[in-house]
């Protein structure tokens, strides 16, 4: 699945917070490592442009040499906008994991890290795993990935994450829960929005209990789901909170109407508000306008 690790660093301790999960999963996955800083000299001064490089190779030689000797890291210093240097140097190799953390911070010798992850994940096309900013990274051993969660809308550009998800589930031993969420305010009457709730919790119980049963005849033992009632991001947010050791796995585009939500806003809601990895992946299915 993954054949190589590329971990993004601007310099500052807030973007390092990612490597134990990236180290944690290459050595699961016995793939290389690579770490990368770049340069944007873009109007700035000769002298400026040699302290920020300097900055720049300092920061990858201490955070390899932190590394454990079999990982044998490989350091990368670019000059270039972040964001493209990042997509250029993930697109070169096939197989490759983006981990990076969603926030960092600004100024002439530092990049803002949340901004870049962002440009990143929109064009970049290899998966991308984020560790927002209020998320609790461990400073010792390897963290603990026991749970993949999935959220689901029932288009098939969200089920495009499932393929990755089996593959991540099959080598890690990762339990999958799926989920699906819906907001059940509904126009009308208490009486007739009962219903309507109902109705539209079934439709989605049945379907995760269909994708359930897909997963389990593909080979996965450890498969469950959960139909969450509310607001989509903030519904499963809190879900990821409330479900240790866990990441969540979610396209970046899908389709909103009736039981469905817009995947693509509900994926950048629940990265900038999340308090866990999301791993994300950017769908390779056009968009479907709104009310399609």
């Amino acid at each position: 699945m993954f054949n190589r690790v590329l971990i993004p660093l601007d310099g500052s301790p807030l973007s390092e917070q990612v490597i134990p999960y990236a180290v944690t999963i290459a050595q699961l996955f016995q793939c290389s490592v690579e770490l990368i800083c770049a340069v944007d000299d873009e109007d700035l001064p000769a002298e400026a442009i040699a302290e920020l490089e300097q900055s720049r190779k300092a920061c990858l030689r201490r955070v390899a040499n932190g590394l454990a000797e079999s990982l044998k890291p490989v350091v990368h210093c670019v000059h270039g906008h972040p964001a493209q240097v990042i997509v250029d140097e993930a697109e070169r190799l096939p197989d490759t994991l983006i981990t990076m953390a969603t926030h960092g911070y600004s100024g002439m010798q530092r990049w803002l890290l949340g901004s870049v992850a962002h440009k990143v994940v929109q064009v970049v096309d290899c998966p991308v795993l984020l560790l927002p900013s209020g998320a609790t990274s461990p400073s010792g051993g390897p963290v603990e990935l026991e749970r993949v969660i999935v959220p689901l809308d029932g288009s098939e550009l969200a089920e495009q994450i499932l393929p990755h998800v089996r593959q991540l589930s099959l080598a890690l031993d990762m339990e999958v829960i799926l989920v699906r969420a819906f907001n059940p305010s509904f126009p009308g009457s208490t009486v007739r929005m009962q219903e309507v709730s109902k109705i539209v919790h079934d439709a989605a119980e049945h379907y995760l209990q269909r994708i359930t049963q897909q997963l389990r005849d593909q080979g996965l033992t450890t498969v469950s789901y959960k139909v969450l009632r509310g607001i989509p991001a903030e519904q499963i947010t809190q879900f990821a909170l409330d479900t240790p050791n866990s990441i969540t796995a979610m396209c970046t585009h899908g389709r909103h109407g009736v039981g469905r939500w817009l995947l693509g806003s509900v994926t950048d809601a629940v990265i900038h508000s999340s308090e866990e990895p999301v791993l994300v992946i950017r769908s390779s299915l056009p968009a479907e306008p709104p009310g399609a």
